[in-house]
């Protein structure tokens, strides 16, 4: 992965305490990992591992491990990894620090693993254009021919709302604010992006639908920010 994006990913969480909820989308696994469990769970066969991509500090991926035999945590960022362990020790987790983007890296972890079952949430939009059909052939890779993705990114709609909610006045949003202080800028993706990002690597949509990420930040009233989101459940063609 470039080495800007690294430093930035390591810098927003160096910068944090090793508390939950401090990330703008640290939300309770309650309206996250386990209000998607209907989404994608009769698509995961239960005999295969589940990857959390992208766990930063193991919120979901300790809730996924109630549901599932084994979770692993994996992120591209070492200070996320640190996060998770020290918060989540108890989850009968392991985490690991892996980058989407090394097709030869999700090579070795299939090796490892075999085939694998992918819960993967606002990953793919902060990674660089030119990264992301690597990401998908990796993804790929990991799935075989008996896993199947969950992913979630940010719909078109959601850069408005971001914005709109920025615009309010500098007590709005904070924690959004803590994003764009290290340079990771969420962006929102045209309408079929993601699922042509993924049909490049042989990658087949079965389900797909709109989902809202409850936030942990706040509008400049109080109000919860809401992002509304498109996931899609996806197998080798």
């Amino acid at each position: 992965m470039d080495r800007a994006v690294n430093a930035n990913w390591q810098g927003f969480w160096d910068d944090l305490p090793h508390e939950s909820g401090l990330a703008v989308w640290d939300s309770a696994p309650e309206v996250t990992a386990v209000a998607h469990l209907p989404l994608f769970e009769q698509h995961f066969a239960v005999d295969l591992p589940v990857l959390d991509i992208g766990c930063g500090n193991g919120t979901q991926s300790a809730a996924l491990a109630g549901h599932f035999e084994r979770v692993l945590g994996l992120d591209f960022a070492p200070s996320a990894i640190a996060h998770a362990q020290a918060l989540q020790a108890a989850a009968g987790v392991e985490f690991r620090t892996f980058d989407l983007a090394d097709v030869a890296g999700a090579r070795a972890l299939h090796a490892e693993l075999g085939d694998v079952n992918v819960y993967m949430r606002g990953v793919l939009h902060q990674m660089p254009d030119e990264r992301r059909g690597d990401a998908a052939a990796a993804l790929a890779v990991l799935l075989g021919n008996g896993g199947h993705l969950f992913a979630v990114e940010l719909s078109p709609a959601a850069g408005l709302t971001i914005k709109d909610a920025i615009s309010e006045g500098p007590s709005a949003v904070p924690k959004m604010r803590q994003v764009f202080k290290h340079n990771l800028t969420p962006a929102a993706w045209d309408e079929g992006k993601l699922e042509a990002v993924l049909a490049g690597a042989g990658l087949a949509v079965v389900e797909s639908g709109a989902v809202v990420l409850e936030s942990t930040d706040t509008l400049a009233n109080g109000d919860r920010l809401d992002l509304p989101m498109n996931y899609v459940v996806a197998r080798r063609g």
